[in-house]
């Protein structure tokens, strides 16, 4: 699924962009931040599709563009170098830096038309992202972290209350945690929920039986349960990844 951050201090004008971002698709999360402190920690906490910024956040504060101080501390961590940036501001003076120094996909001049909104935040949702490259994800049991590279994982299943974690040397029995915060963690679009028990990485996946409702993994690590569910959803992704 994914996830827009809309950095706006100005309640209307948020809400109008989280609107526009809805129509283009009601199943995107759209996370909200008032100033660059929110947009960070949220930035930090989940993964973002896209940013739409209003570089002016506080205008109590004549000289403020904590928007554009915002973009350039989120373009130094790794996952955030290549996602879509659009500006939302009246300054002209802005574009120039915004387009050579932070790759900004596009800048909304207020007022803004919402239609051409709706065609730029479109757009930019389509721009391929280097979203798969192979990365080190950590778990934490008893007090010791355990590292491991998302290849490495082949999928996690959540039985009685714990989670189970099968790697391709080895498995680890961790307490729960919900999907949704492993998906989270994992940042990836390899991983995907196939029933109400199971995660798997689709680089194992070797065969699907869409009549009998399980897949078959390579390399003899066993097959899993489609749930009922979650089979469309599923498939669709599988299919189209």
């Amino acid at each position: 699924m994914r996830s827009v951050l809309v950095i706006e201090d100005n309640p209307d004008s948020m809400e109008m962009l989280a609107q526009i971002v809805n129509e283009i698709d009601p199943e995107i999360r759209v996370y909200r931040a008032v100033n660059a402190g929110e947009a960070y920690a949220a930035a930090m906490k989940n993964t973002m599709d896209l940013f739409l910024i209003d570089i002016i956040l506080d205008h109590k504060n004549p000289g403020d563009v904590s928007g554009m101080h915002f973009a350039n501390r989120i373009r130094t961590v790794e996952k955030y170098k290549y996602v879509p940036m659009i500006f939302i501001t009246a300054l002209e003076d802005a574009r120039l830096y915004a387009y050579s120094d932070l790759h900004c996909y596009y800048y909304l001049e207020k007022p803004y038309d919402a239609d051409k909104a709706f065609q730029v935040i479109r757009e930019a949702l389509e721009v391929p992202q280097k979203k798969n490259i192979p990365h080190d994800v950590f778990f934490r049991k008893d007090g010791i972290i355990f590292k491991k590279n998302i290849s490495e994982v082949v999928y996690i299943e959540t039985l009685k209350r714990r989670q189970t974690v099968y790697f391709t040397d080895g498995k680890l029995t961790l307490p729960y945690k919900p999907h949704k915060e492993i998906l989270q963690e994992l940042d990836s679009e390899k991983f995907l929920q196939c029933s109400r028990y199971a995660i798997v990485n689709r680089d194992f996946v070797e065969a699907i039986d869409t009549v009998n409702k399980f897949i078959t993994l390579k390399g003899g690590y066993g097959q899993l349960e489609i749930g009922v569910a979650f089979k469309k959803k599923f498939l669709k992704a599988i299919w189209e990844g």
